[in-house]
């Protein structure tokens, strides 16, 4: 059994329209509504038709966070609610729709706040928590889910830059070349080979 973390936005559909096609696997499908935005229902209702047309358990919480939340209070009490779920459900993981862009945001992100070592590559899967789309850009989702038919949600939200993702997203990470996006994935990919022989050998002198 996997919760499959789906907000109705393109990557979520996705995923969930991709898992659900998989043989043998299990899925409840949970969504969180923040309460950020006065229109947010509407995504939650779109999550639960379509889980209820693939006839797929479904489990929502309204957080009513208020306006002023920020990021991080939004991810806390998302993550804090999929976890619940997982116990719930007595499943094996969380998956979630993050992609390839998710990764270089997040890297500039820890980057300008100045998290360390482990900041570039934080955004990976772990065992509680599976990622499958990082490989995968963001525009690949949007042309499977025209190509597949499927419907989905804009948020609003995302163009507002006050928040700190959207202003990597839109004032920084889109000034990138191809090349340096490029670039960019490579440090993090080594990076992440760095953190994990240390990690190793931090182990002998503990």
């Amino acid at each position: 059994v996997y919760v499959v973390a789906v907000s109705g936005g393109v990557d979520s559909m996705v995923l969930l329209d991709v898992l659900r096609q998989q043989s043998g696997v299990r899925l409840v499908v949970a969504h969180f509504d923040h309460g950020i935005r006065a229109n947010s229902d509407v995504d939650r209702v779109l999550v639960q038709q379509t889980a209820q047309r693939h006839k797929l358990p479904f489990v929502y919480h309204e957080g009513n966070l208020g306006i002023g939340a920020s990021e991080d209070v939004a991810r806390k009490a998302r993550y804090d609610f999929l976890h619940q779920v997982k116990r719930a459900s007595k499943a094996d993981a969380i998956i979630t729709a993050h992609h390839h862009n998710d990764v270089l945001e997040t890297a500039i992100i820890n980057m300008l706040r100045g998290t360390g070592r482990k900041g570039l590559t934080s955004l990976h899967s772990r065992e509680t928590i599976h990622r499958p789309l990082l490989h995968l850009e963001k525009s690949h989702l949007r042309q499977y889910a025209q190509d597949q038919g499927l419907v989905w949600n804009e948020d609003e939200t995302n163009t507002d830059t006050k928040y700190l993702r959207n202003h990597v997203r839109h004032n920084l990470l889109s000034r990138f070349s191809s090349e340096d996006r490029q670039k960019l994935a490579e440090i993090i990919r080594k990076a992440a080979s760095v953190n994990q022989e240390l990690d190793q050998q931090l182990t002998h002198y503990l």
